[in-house]
């Protein structure tokens, strides 16, 4: 399992995607996320804003593990400020309406702007996994200070409503850093 961003006891402010490249939930995009990362590690591996890579079996345990990540992150000023807009589904078809606006000059590097569906729950052999990746996309964030980007996305799904969220996240795909996140449950329509 992978995991750019996490925690329990920051729920306000942090939010987690789980990838899962080997098991049942097998998808492109976890293996794809495993190859990006390239840690060397064998799940389960837990990743914090994209740059700090740790062995935790535990989820229970991620807040000790990046405590002082976690409070670092937290005094960082944001280059981008999210908002999510809109988020509705029926059964088969999501939508979701969100905004990026640019909050300082952004630094040189390949910046791209994710959209995770994410599946609130699912069963595993030993444990329920938690926010598993189901459809992950990306589209390069060309914005210079003080640009805003206001933008709807449109897509097929087959997981309940009910089970249903996204994260947006905003990654500079040369560092890794993610820069910025925010998420969301759906809304049944």
């Amino acid at each position: 399992m992978l995991i750019d961003t996490l925690g329990t006891d920051y729920e306000d402010t942090l939010v987690v995607i789980s990838y899962h490249p080997y098991n049942t939930y097998q998808n492109p995009v976890a293996v794809a996320r495993e190859a990006f990362y390239n840690t060397g590690l064998p799940p389960p591996y837990v990743i914090f804003d994209g740059t700090i890579v740790a062995w935790e079996q535990n989820p229970a345990d991620y807040d000790s593990v990046f405590r002082h990540a976690i409070e670092v992150a937290r005094t960082v000023i944001p280059y981008f400020n999210l908002y999510i807009n809109n988020a509705t589904a029926s059964p088969s078809t999501g939508n979701l309406g969100f905004t990026i606006i640019t909050a300082d000059t952004i630094p040189e590097g390949e910046i791209i702007a994710y959209v995770a569906i994410l599946q609130d729950s699912l069963p595993g052999s030993y444990i329920t996994f938690q926010k598993v990746c189901q459809e992950l996309y990306a589209f390069p964030l060309e914005l210079t200070f003080p640009d805003t980007l206001d933008t709807a996305l449109t897509f097929a799904h087959t997981i309940p409503v009910d089970k249903m969220s996204a994260v947006i996240f905003v990654q500079d795909t040369l560092s890794k850093e993610v820069m910025q996140s925010i998420g969301s449950s759906f809304q049944e329509e």
